[in-house]
């Protein structure tokens, strides 16, 4: 039996089958509509209006102008199709939506995958890592219902996504998906082994460091490969100016990903971090990971009150730890022990 996923997919991509063909109709009745036209005026340039043929060239243009309107409602009734089967397309699938590489890919992105790529050379002889780009209008239908319906939905945007490609099937090939997944803002990379496409297992909790990028150069060009997938380029010049800053919010944006939250989620939290200093940074970070009973909107309300109020950011994290701490004991909301510490 086929599941929602693939009803849908396979709906969607009989409307979009439809929609084509009725824009299609409706070029041809422009041209149509049109060519009528300029038969009609030139016949009235040369003959009196109550002339048979310019009477009749007329009729012609009023009936190709209302085969024109015809074929405009049927274009306007398969869009409104696509757009409720696209609607519904995109309430069942997974929340994660991460086939899709966000950013840019540039040369620091392109070695970090070469890297990758060098540390599973003895284990995966013959691997190769690539990015596949898919321009609007071309798809990708290849693998599972999930990525079909992925592909007909975004189509008329540019897609890119990371393919692994090895001899044949191994259980590292999972341990190399996280790796890149890892620092590829939680990007799902595509496994193909002797050319099928392996279903991704889970990503395993350990992930090996990379040789090279054990220095803080290289940490931070591995905080620049994880904020670019989140943030735009002008906060990542920003940030990049203050380089701990930058590895600390690439550090929170990793440990959102290891939560069923979207690439649009993530962004949104990020953007509020952003302007935090590297203390209360820290700070956060440590109450993210270790307390669940606070949400991310407490925390960063709090942290952006507390950070403003004291001007020394070690006075301002320990303030944050502290009104955790008490919010706790008291049960009072996190956002308003924040508020009495800094208005007593």
């Amino acid at each position: 039996m086929a599941s929602t996923i693939e009803t849908l997919e396979r709906e969607l991509g009989e409307a979009q089958r439809e929609r084509e063909n009725e824009q299609r109709a409706v070029v041809r009745a422009e041209n149509a509509h049109e060519a009528a036209c300029a038969a009609r005026d030139e016949a009235w340039a040369e003959r009196p209006t109550d002339d048979p043929e310019v009477e009749r060239l007329t009729e012609l243009v009023y009936r190709r102008r209302r085969e024109l309107y015809e074929a405009i409602d049927r274009l306007k009734a398969a869009e409104g199709r696509e757009r409720r089967i696209k609607s519904r397309l995109m309430y069942v699938l997974p929340a994660e939506r991460r086939r899709y590489l966000s950013g840019e890919v540039d040369e620091e992105f392109e070695a970090f995958l070469v890297a990758a790529r060098e540390l599973y050379r003895e284990e995966l002889p013959g691997v190769e890592i690539s990015v596949i780009t898919e321009r609007p209008g071309e798809l990708d239908l290849r693998g599972d219902a999930t990525w079909r319906a992925l592909e007909r939905l975004y189509s008329g945007t540019v897609r890119r996504w990371v393919e692994i490609r090895a001899p044949s099937p191994s259980p590292k090939l999972a341990d190399l998906a996280a790796l890149i997944s890892h620092y590829a803002g939680g990007h799902t990379p595509r496994l193909f082994a002797a050319g099928e496409e392996l279903r991704t297992p889970p990503a395993p909790r350990n992930v090996r460091p990379l040789p090279g990028y054990d220095t803080p150069q290289g940490r931070l060009a591995l905080a620049r490969i994880t904020t670019r997938r989140y943030l735009d380029e002008n906060s990542v010049s920003r940030l990049s100016k203050r380089p701990e800053v930058l590895v600390q919010i690439a550090e929170i944006a990793r440990l959102y990903q290891t939560v069923n939250l979207t690439v649009d989620e993530i962004r949104w939290r990020l953007e509020q971090l952003v302007s935090l200093r590297l203390e209360v940074l820290r700070a956060v970070y440590r109450l993210t990971s270790e307390r669940r009973r606070f949400s991310f909107y407490e925390i960063a309300r709090a942290a952006r009150l507390l950070d403003g109020h004291f001007p020394d950011p070690a006075v301002a994290a320990e303030a944050l730890l502290e009104a955790v701490d008490r919010a706790i004991r008291t049960g009072v909301p996190l956002v308003d022990v924040a508020y009495m510490s800094v208005t007593r």
